[in-house]
C-alpha cells in the first residue's frame, strides 16, 4: 500500500531499467543523487527523494530499493501519500509484495473513517491493516486533539475495526474513563461498533452505567444491543432491529427486560412496527406495544411522554384497495395503565371494515357512499359481542345565487350477536335507525392590498353556516352499549356557526397560505333539551356548549392554537387548550401548551431549545395547577467544540418520584450514526 516501483524507472530524465512483475504504472524517482547496481539488484536515492507512481507518492531524506526481495527502506522526514491517505515518520521499511513493514515515531492518517493515528513503533500487518503499541488514535486530527483514545495496543483495519486493549479515554487531555478492551468502527458508512457508554445517577434507582453496541448488519438491517447497569433494580438488556429492505417493507423491533431486584420480578416491554405490501397493492400495517405490568413505563420510560402513557394500543390489519372503496381487516388492543384490572375493556378481535368513496348516482347530481364494519368485541369479564354495521348515505348538494346546501340522509342497520351475555337478554338483537341533515351556507370573500414588504395582499373569507339534524326515537332495550355509536338518541335540532378565514395571497399565483382560523358553533334543540350526543358538546338543556376554535400563525415561524368549550348555564368553560410555538430550526424553538379539562386535569407544558456557538440546550417542564406541583421537567446542555460533543441532562418526576442526572458523549466518526 504503502510504497512500489514499477517499469519504467527514470531519474534527471534517465531511463533506469527495473524488474518488470506487477507493473502498475510509471515510477519517476527525482533525488539529488540516484544509484543503480547492476549486481546486487538494488537501487538507492539520497537528498530530497521523491518517488510518484500513478496515485502513490513518497518524499524522504533517503529511499532504499532491493529488486531481489522487493523491499524498500525510507530515511528521515518520511511522507507517503495515497488517495488522500498519509503516513509521516522517521523511518519505513516496507515489502512491496506483501505490504508489510514496520514505521518509526509515526503518525498516520486514514481518510476512511477520518482517523488520526500516533505510535512510537507502527508495524504494518497487511495493505490496509495496522498495529500499533503504546499509541493513540482520534478523529480530531494530530495537533492537539479534543479527544484520544490511548492504548497499549491497538489493531486497526481499514474498512473495519479499531480493536484496543488497556484503552483511556481522554477529553482536552483529561481521563475520562477507562476501557479495558473496545470495538471501535473505521469505515465511511454505516459502522458496526461499541457506543460511548453512558452514566447516570438516580435518586431511586442509584447509579446507572450503559453499554451499547451497534450492529451494522448490511445495508438495509441493523441492531443495537445494550446492557443497562442499574444499582437498586439490575441488568435492563435491550435489543433494537431496523429494517428497510424495500420501500414498501420496512419496520422495527425493540425489546427490554429485567430482572428487577426492587419490583420482586421480572418485567419486560415489546415494541414492534413493521410495514409491507403484498401482490402490488395488499399492504400489511403492524403496531405492537407490551408491558409487562402498568408501572414499567412510569420507571423505565425514556421519556415525558412515555412515562405519562395511560393507554396502549397494539394493531394489526390488512388493506385492500378496491374500485373506489376500501377493505380493511385487524386485530387491536387496548391495555388502560390506570386501571389495576381491566378485563372489563373491550378488544376487537376481530374487525372488519368495507367503505366507499362518494359515488356520483342520477347523473352526478347525487352522491351515495357506505360504511360498513364487522366487529368481535370480546373481553375477560363481562358480556361479549358480534357487532354488523352497516351504514349507507345518500347527499343532494345544491347551490343557487352563492347559498350552498347539502341535503343528506343516512340510515343506520345493526345487527348484533350475544357470545356471552352478562344478563338474560336475547343471543341475537337488532337495531334499526336513520339521520336526516340539512346544511346551508354561504361565502364572502374580500380581497386586501395592504403594501407592506412581508405581506402584500391578504384575503378574509367569512362563512355563516346553519345545520339542521333530525334522529328519530330509537329503542334500546336489547341492544348492549359498547361504544358512542350504540346509543344514537333522539335528536331534533339545529346547529350554527360562523367560520373565519385569513389567507395570505402574496406567493405564487393560486397558492393561499392560511394566517388563522376562527370557528364558533352551539346547538339548539327544537323540541326540547337535548340528549348526549357526539353532535355537539354538552347536554341536559336546550342550548348546547360554545365549542370554540381559533388559530394564528403570522408568521411561519411563530403560531397560535386555541380551543375551547364554554357553558352558558353558569359553570364556566369546561375545557381550555392553548399552544403557542416559536420554531426557528436549529437556532430556537419554544412551545408552550395548557390543557384544562373541568375536574379532570388544569396543566401546563414548556419546551424550549436553543443553540449558541458551541452550544445547545433546552427543557421541558410539565406543571398541574391542580396539585400545585410540578409532574415533570427536564433539562439538558450540549457542548460540541468539534469532533466531539458532551451532553449533560437532568429530569426531575414525580411518576415516580425520581431525580436524575445524566453524563453522555458523541465522538464523531466513533459514535455518530
Amino acid at each position: 500500500m504503502v510504497f512500489a516501483l514499477f517499469l519504467p524507472l527514470v531519474s534527471r530524465g534517465q531511463q533506469i531499467g527495473v524488474r518488470g512483475g506487477d507493473v502498475k504504472g510509471p515510477v519517476e524517482i527525482i533525488a539529488d543523487q540516484v544509484e543503480h547496481d547492476r549486481a546486487a539488484n538494488t537501487y538507492t536515492a539520497r537528498g530530497n527523494v521523491e518517488v510518484r507512481e500513478t496515485t502513490r507518492t513518497l518524499f524522504a531524506d533517503y529511499v532504499f530499493l532491493d529488486d531481489n526481495t522487493r523491499d524498500v527502506t525510507a530515511e528521515g522526514n518520511v511522507v507517503y501519500e495515497d488517495l488522500g491517505d498519509r503516513i509521516e515518520c522517521e523511518w519505513m521499511q516496507l515489502n512491496l509484495e506483501t505490504k508489510k513493514g514496520t514505521l518509526e515515531k509515526a503518525r498516520v492518517f486514514i481518510k476512511t473513517g477520518n482517523v488520526y493515528i500516533n505510535g512510537s513503533e507502527i508495524e504494518k500487518t497487511g495493505e490496509s491493516q495496522y498495529k500499533i503499541k503504546k499509541g493513540k488514535f482520534t478523529t480530531c486530527g494530530w495537533d492537539k486533539p479534543e479527544w484520544t483514545f490511548t492504548s497499549d495496543e491497538v489493531d486497526i483495519t481499514v474498512e473495519g475495526y479499531a480493536k484496543t486493549k488497556s484503552t483511556t479515554f481522554h477529553i482536552l487531555g483529561v481521563p475520562v474513563f477507562y476501557i479495558p478492551w473496545g470495538v471501535f468502527p473505521v469505515k465511511a458508512e454505516r459502522q458496526s461498533g461499541f457506543l460511548i457508554p453512558e452514566m447516570a445517577l438516580s435518586s431511586a434507582d442509584g447509579a446507572k452505567f450503559k453499554m451499547s453496541y451497534f450492529w451494522a448488519i448490511s445495508k438495509d438491517k441493523d441492531a443495537t444491543m445494550s446492557a443497562e447497569y442499574i444499582e437498586k433494580r439490575g441488568v435492563n438488556l435491550g435489543t433494537q432491529f431496523r429494517y428497510a429492505l424495500r420501500e414498501d417493507l420496512k419496520g422495527e423491533l425493540e425489546g427490554n427486560i429485567i430482572d428487577d431486584s426492587d419490583y420482586g420480578h421480572t418485567r419486560y416491554q415489546v415494541k414492534a412496527k413493521h410495514q409491507q405490501v403484498f401482490f402490488k397493492d395488499l399492504q400489511l400495517k403492524a403496531s405492537i406495544w407490551q408491558v409487562f405490568d402498568n408501572d414499567y413505563l412510569k420507571d423505565f420510560g425514556q421519556s415525558i411522554q412515555e412515562r405519562s402513557e395511560s393507554q396502549l394500543k397494539s394493531t394489526v390489519f390488512v388493506e385492500k384497495p378496491l374500485p373506489r372503496s376500501l377493505l380493511t381487516g385487524g386485530v387491536t388492543q387496548f391495555r388502560n395503565l390506570l386501571m389495576r384490572d381491566d378485563s372489563t375493556l373491550f378488544q376487537y378481535y376481530p374487525e372488519v371494515t368495507y367503505f366507499t368513496e362518494y359515488i356520483p348516482v342520477f347523473g352526478g347530481k347525487m352522491y351515495l357512499d357506505l360504511n360498513s364494519s364487522l366487529t368481535n368485541f370480546y373481553r375477560d369479564t363481562g358480556g361479549t359481542y358480534t357487532r354488523f354495521a352497516v351504514d349507507p348515505s345518500l347527499k343532494l348538494p345544491y347551490s343557487f345565487n352563492g347559498l350552498n346546501t347539502i341535503l343528506s340522509g343516512t340510515l343506520y342497520e345493526t345487527g348484533y350477536a350475544v357470545n356471552r351475555s352478562e344478563g338474560t337478554g336475547s343471543n341475537s338483537n337488532y337495531r334499526q335507525t336513520f339521520r336526516l341533515d340539512g346544511d346551508a351556507n354561504m361565502q364572502f370573500m374580500r380581497g386586501y392590498n395592504t403594501g407592506w414588504s412581508w405581506l402584500e395582499s391578504m384575503q378574509s373569507v367569512v362563512r355563516p353556516n346553519v345545520r339542521y339534524t333530525f334522529i328519530p326515537s330509537t329503542g334500546y332495550k336489547d341492544a348492549p352499549k359498547i361504544d358512542a355509536y350504540d346509543r344514537m338518541n333522539q335528536t331534533n335540532a339545529i346547529t350554527y356557526s360562523i367560520n373565519h378565514y385569513l389567507y395570505d395571497t402574496s406567493g405564487e399565483t393560486g397558492f393561499r397560505r392560511e394566517m388563522s382560523f376562527f370557528e364558533v358553533s352551539q346547538t339548539y334543540g327544537i323540541s326540547g333539551n337535548l340528549e348526549e350526543s357526539e353532535l355537539y358538546k354538552g347536554s341536559g338543556s336546550r342550548f348546547s356548549d360554545i365549542d370554540l376554535k381559533f388559530s394564528l400563525s403570522p408568521l411561519d415561524y411563530l403560531s397560535f392554537a386555541h380551543e375551547s368549550v364554554f357553558s352558558v348555564y353558569g359553570e364556566g368553560a369546561k375545557t381550555l387548550r392553548n399552544s403557542l410555538t416559536y420554531l426557528i430550526p436549529g437556532v430556537y424553538s419554544a412551545v408552550v401548551a395548557h390543557n384544562y379539562n373541568s375536574g379532570l386535569n388544569n396543566d401546563i407544558f414548556v419546551e424550549m431549545f436553543a443553540a449558541y456557538w458551541l452550544f445547545e440546550g433546552g427543557y421541558n417542564i410539565r406543571y398541574t395547577f391542580m396539585e400545585k406541583d410540578w409532574i415533570d421537567t427536564e433539562y439538558h446542555l450540549r457542548y460540541k467544540p468539534g469532533c466531539w460533543s458532551v451532553v449533560l441532562s437532568l429530569s426531575q418526576t414525580k411518576r415516580p418520584r425520581d431525580t436524575s442526572f445524566k453524563l453522555s458523549f458523541d465522538l464523531t466518526g466513533i459514535t455518530s450514526r
